[in-house]
């Protein structure tokens, strides 16, 4: 086992961790802002979108896409004022690197997708979370389970 600091509050599960790192050092140039003209700096450049400061991003289904892209976009996100705005913001965040049903094969006719999010508030013991037929954030009160009890808890997942 392997326990690393993790300075960009992302992980995914392949390559390894150091090697995500690294990785992040190829798009060291990304930014939220309009880019400034450095490959011809005497010629106006018409910066035909918004956003294109981003253009680099990467937008696979891999995880190492996922991984850069969540990197660049939490380390841009705005911080909320409170926890209704931080657990939106969170979802805002993952829900640009998802997986839609179709995208990712991984045998004939079977494909890898995102069927749930979720984040918890440690302190407070709130479950929230979306799924994939459902985007509404959901929540669960773990406070008010049994959580001593030695039968399994079983939490409906509000599909509709």
């Amino acid at each position: 086992m392997h326990v690393y600091d993790n300075p960009v509050h992302v992980l995914t599960n392949n390559p390894e961790f150091p090697d995500q790192l690294i990785k992040l050092s190829d798009y060291s140039d990304v930014t939220p802002h309009n880019p400034k003209n450095t490959l011809i700096p005497n010629v106006d450049l018409n910066l035909y979108s918004r956003g294109l400061g981003t253009h680099h991003l990467p937008g696979g289904m891999d995880s190492s896409s996922r991984f850069v892209k969540v990197a660049f976009t939490l380390s841009h996100a705005p911080k909320g004022k409170d926890e209704a705005e931080n657990v939106t913001n969170f979802f805002h965040i993952l829900h640009a690197v998802e997986q839609a049903k179709g995208l990712d094969e991984v045998e004939d006719n079977r494909y890898e997708y995102t069927m749930y999010t979720d984040c918890m508030n440690l302190d407070k013991g709130i479950l929230y979370f979306t799924n994939y037929d459902n985007n509404h954030i959901n929540a669960v009160d773990m406070h008010k389970a049994d959580l001593d009890s030695e039968d399994l808890i079983c939490f409906d997942l509000f599909k509709k």
